[in-house]
């Protein structure tokens, strides 16, 4: 399942980043984070479908004990990680953040920047 994941975003980047393609910078946002998370889900299920590969194959790496371990250890962990992955690359958590680090004089330009534009956004607003 997951080669077919796979091979059906690596079409989806490939056509976006077809020059005969009118991509917008939207798809290929999109597609790089699509990139991130499947390379996240391709991390957490690699150990798991490694070591039950091998015992397919006759050659148990390690015992079944070991193997519900690290089953419960690793497959958790991208259901886990997924909501922060899709937080993190929302334009409101990144403003958040520089606005946070601005605080401890980390990333001051960047926090001015969104600030600027979350003033006229309200400027705007007001004079609607």
């Amino acid at each position: 399942a997951f080669v077919i994941v796979c091979s059906c975003y690596v079409k989806i980047y490939i056509t976006v980043r077809n020059p005969q393609y009118n991509s917008r910078d939207k798809d290929t946002k999109i597609a790089k984070r699509m990139a991130v998370l499947i390379f996240t889900d391709f991390m957490c299920m690699a150990p798991i479908s490694f070591y039950s590969l091998s015992a397919l194959m006759n050659k148990p790496l390690i015992t079944v004990t070991n193997s519900k371990i690290l089953l419960v250890l690793f497959y958790p962990l991208n259901s886990c990680a997924n909501p922060f992955l899709y937080a993190i690359f929302t334009k409101a958590f990144q403003r958040d953040v520089f606005i946070l680090l601005s605080k401890f004089g980390i990333c001051k330009r960047q926090a001015q920047a969104y600030q600027g534009q979350r003033s006229m956004i309200l400027r705007n607003m007001c004079h609607r």
